[in-house]
C-alpha cells in the first residue's frame, strides 16, 4: 500500500512539474481534462490555492464544458473565501449538469456559508428527487437547520441519513452534537443501540456507540466498542484511532502507540497517524522520537497544523526554545485563535527573554478565555518573577472576578500581596483561600522558601484548623 501511494504521489508530481515547465517557458500546450483535474487536485490538496486557481482556468479556456473543472474551480475559490463566485461556478457546472447531485450538495453548502441558509434547504430538497445518495443530501440539510441552531430538525435528518447508511461517519457526530445540544446525548446511546438489536455484528453500530461513550467521558466503555467493532472487522482503521483515542484518557499510552502502529499496515502513512503517534510518544516522554513522527506528518501536508504544534511541544520538553517557537509559529499562523497554540507561544517567548511578546500574547490569550485558571496563574509569575507584582496581583484580581471560589487564586494572591509588604491585605485573603480550601494551603510551601518564618500565617492556619476542622 505504501509503495503503491509513493508511487501515485510521484506520477502526479511529474504532472505538476511538467505543466509548471511550460506554462514558465510560455509553450502551448494541450492536456486533456483528466489530467488537468489531477494537476489542480495537487495544488489544492497542497493549499496552492492561487496555481490551482490560475491552472483551472487554463484548463476551462480547453475544456470550457466541463462541470467537473468548474467544480474544481468553485472548491478553490472557496478555499480563498470568493464565496459568491465560487456560487456563480457551481451555478455553471449546474446548467451544464443538472443531475449531478455533487452539486447540488456544494450550492447547498456554499449558501450555508453565505448565510442563506433557507435556500441551501431548498435546493438540497430538490436534490433528493435525483439523489442515488440521499443519505449525503438529508445529512447536508441538518446542517442547514444546524447553521440555523434548529437542532431537532437537524437531529431529524440526520437519523435520515443514519437510516440510509449506518457508516455516515460526520451524520453519526453532529447528530451526537444536536443531541447533546438539547440535552439529549445519554438518551441517544438507545438510539444506536436498536440497530444492535437488528444487526449485533454491525461494527458501525458498535463504532457509533464508542463514540458517544466518548463524548459521555466514559472511556473504559467507549475502549470495549471499538473493540468489538474492530473484532468484527480487523480492517475498520477509523476504529482504531478512535480507540487510541480512548486509551490515551485512560493514560494507556503504550497500548493506544501498538494500536496506531496497526493502522500503517491498513491505510499506509497519513499526517494525521504521524501525528498521533507523536502525540502519544510525547506522553510517553520520548521527546526526541516524537518529533521524528512530528516531521514524517508535516513531510506529506506541510498544512497539518497539531503536527507544527506537536513539535514546538517537544522541542521545549528538551530545553530547545528558540526552535520551538518557530514550530509554535507556524502552529499559530495556522490558527491565530487556538487557546493552546497562543498559551504555548507565550510561555516560549518568555523563556528566551522576549518580554513584550510574551505579554502581548498572554494578554491575546486572556482575552480568548479570560476565566482560564492555569493562564491566570502562569502570566502573573511571568510579572511576578520580572518584579512586576502590582500587575501580578492585578491579574489574580481580574481571574477572582471570573472564578471567585477557586482557593489557588487566593493562595497565590497572598504571596504576591505578602512580597508587596500589604500584610494586611495578604492575611484578609488568606482567609478566604482556607476557607474555600484548606488542603490547599500547601501550594506556600511552593513560594516561600523561609515558610516556617512567617509565624503570622502560621498562627492563622493552625488556628483555622483547630476552629474548623
Amino acid at each position: 500500500m505504501a509503495e503503491d501511494y509513493k508511487k501515485r504521489r510521484e506520477e502526479i508530481q511529474r504532472l505538476v512539474t511538467d505543466f509548471e515547465l511550460k506554462l514558465k517557458d510560455e509553450l502551448d500546450f494541450y492536456y486533456d481534462s483528466e489530467t488537468y483535474e489531477k494537476i489542480i487536485k495537487w495544488y489544492i490538496d497542497n493549499h496552492k490555492f492561487k496555481l490551482g486557481l490560475k491552472a483551472v482556468k487554463i484548463a476551462l479556456s480547453q475544456h470550457n464544458f466541463s462541470s467537473d473543472l468548474l467544480i474544481q474551480k468553485a472548491n478553490i475559490q472557496i478555499a480563498l473565501q470568493n464565496f459568491t463566485e465560487s456560487l456563480n461556478s457551481l451555478e455553471k457546472a449546474h446548467s451544464l449538469n443538472p443531475k449531478d447531485e455533487n452539486i447540488f450538495i456544494l450550492i447547498g453548502q456554499v449558501k450555508i456559508i453565505l448565510g442563506d441558509a433557507s435556500g441551501s434547504i431548498k435546493i438540497l430538497k430538490k436534490a433528493l428527487n435525483i439523489s442515488e445518495n440521499k443519505d449525503e443530501v438529508y445529512y447536508q440539510i441538518g446542517l442547514a437547520f444546524q447553521s440555523q441552531k434548529k437542532f431537532k430538525k437537524a437531529s431529524k435528518y440526520y437519523k435520515k441519513s443514519i437510516e440510509c447508511n449506518l457508516t455516515h461517519e460526520n451524520a453519526l457526530y453532529d447528530l451526537a452534537y444536536c443531541l447533546e445540544s438539547l440535552g439529549e446525548l445519554e438518551n441517544s446511546i438507545s438510539y444506536y443501540y436498536k440497530f444492535i438489536d437488528e444487526d449485533p455484528y454491525s461494527e458501525f453500530a458498535w463504532f457509533n456507540i464508542g463514540n458517544i461513550y466518548i463524548k459521555l467521558n466514559q472511556f473504559d466503555k467507549a475502549v470495549e466498542a471499538f473493540e468489538l467493532a474492530i473484532a468484527i472487522d480487523e480492517e475498520y482503521s477509523i476504529a482504531y484511532t478512535k480507540l487510541s483515542q480512548a486509551l490515551i484518557k485512560l493514560k494507556k499510552y503504550e497500548k493506544a502507540k501498538i494500536i496506531l502502529e496497526n493502522c500503517f499496515e491498513l491505510d499506509g502513512p497519513s499526517p494525521e497517524i504521524y501525528s498521533d503517534l507523536g502525540n502519544v510518544l510525547y506522553l510517553l516522554q520520548d521527546f526526541s522520537t516524537s518529533i521524528k513522527y512530528y516531521q514524517k506528518s508535516i513531510k506529506i501536508d506541510q498544512s497539518y497544523m497539531q503536527s507544527y504544534f506537536g513539535l514546538g511541544r517537544s522541542l521545549s520538553m528538551l530545553d530547545k526554545w528558540f526552535e520551538a517557537i518557530h514550530f509554535y509559529k507556524k502552529a499559530h499562523k495556522f490558527d491565530s485563535n487556538n487557546l493552546q497554540y497562543v498559551k504555548s507561544l507565550a510561555f516560549a517567548e518568555f523563556k528566551v527573554g522576549n518580554l513584550v511578546s510574551s505579554i502581548d500574547l498572554y494578554n491575546k490569550a486572556l482575552e480568548l478565555k479570560p476565566d482560564d485558571l492555569e493562564l491566570s496563574l502562569e502570566f502573573s509569575q511571568i510579572f511576578y518573577e520580572s518584579g512586576e507584582i502590582e500587575k501580578a496581583i492585578q491579574i489574580i484580581y481580574d481571574c477572582i472576578d471570573e472564578l471567585p471560589n477557586e482557593s489557588l487564586l487566593y493562595y497565590r494572591l497572598v504571596i504576591y500581596l505578602m512580597d508587596a509588604g500589604k500584610y494586611k491585605e495578604s492575611i484578609n485573603v488568606l482567609e478566604n483561600a482556607l476557607s474555600l480550601n484548606f488542603d490547599n494551603h500547601e501550594v506556600l510551601f511552593a513560594f516561600l522558601p523561609n515558610y516556617e518564618s512567617h509565624s503570622t500565617l502560621i498562627r492563622i492556619i493552625n488556628q483555622f484548623k483547630k476552629n474548623n476542622l
